[in-house]
């Protein structure tokens, strides 16, 4: 009888087991990240290589994450947001340095959810402060992940990156950026990037 009683708890346990592995299988594949469409992000890929060979490997995520979540990180306030436009204008007036290679309306990432607004647009008086305002807080304030598995999707880009351009390889760098995407969070441009480039700019819809 009570090797009976045995056999029974040990088939439930077994039965319990099974149920357990099967929902968190289901659990993963209802989460699972979509498959990303490597020739967009090899092109991407490429693209930093031409325009931009200091990029690094953080530049490459920085575009993506920007695609995948919108500027919503960056905004506080209107009114703080437009401060920090005006800072970086009065900036750019007073710097002597040329702009290297940056591109006036430049897509982030591979899906090109929104573009790269050159604040030398407004120095050049072809946009206003208040309009740049408006467009950057209107994709701050509808803007959506394109999923809820940041860190899947980034670590499909970093094997495709890293094909696509070996050199980018940096085991700290890579590191840095797993748990950096492991906690949705964003980064700064590379210092190489920053020194090299200079960049000013706002993300606002790609219409």
């Amino acid at each position: 009888m009570r090797q009976a009683y045995i056999s029974l708890a040990t088939r439930a346990k077994h039965i319990l087991l099974a149920l357990a592995v099967f929902s968190l299988t289901a659990c993963a594949q209802r989460n699972a990240c979509p498959k990303v469409p490597e020739d967009a992000v090899r092109e991407l890929c490429q693209y930093m290589v031409n325009v931009y060979p200091e990029a690094t490997l953080q530049d490459i995520y920085k575009t993506c994450y920007q695609d995948f979540f919108g500027p919503g990180h960056l905004v506080t306030d209107s009114a703080s947001a437009l401060n920090y436009i005006q800072s970086e204008v009065e900036e750019i007036k007073a710097s002597e340095q040329e702009q290297i290679h940056q591109a006036k309306d430049e897509p982030t990432g591979f899906r090109h959810r929104f573009v790269r607004i050159d604040l030398h647009r407004i120095v050049r008086g072809e946009m206003s402060e208040e309009e740049l305002l408006d467009r950057f807080i209107t994709a701050a304030n509808t803007a959506k992940p394109v999923h809820d598995d940041w860190a899947g999707e980034w670590a499909q880009i970093e094997t495709i990156a890293l094909q696509v351009h070996p050199q980018w390889q940096n085991e700290e760098i890579q590191t840095a950026l797993r748990e950096a995407a492991q906690l949705n969070r964003a980064v700064r441009h590379s210092d190489a990037f920053r020194e090299t480039y200079h960049p000013h700019y706002r993300i606002v819809p790609n219409e």
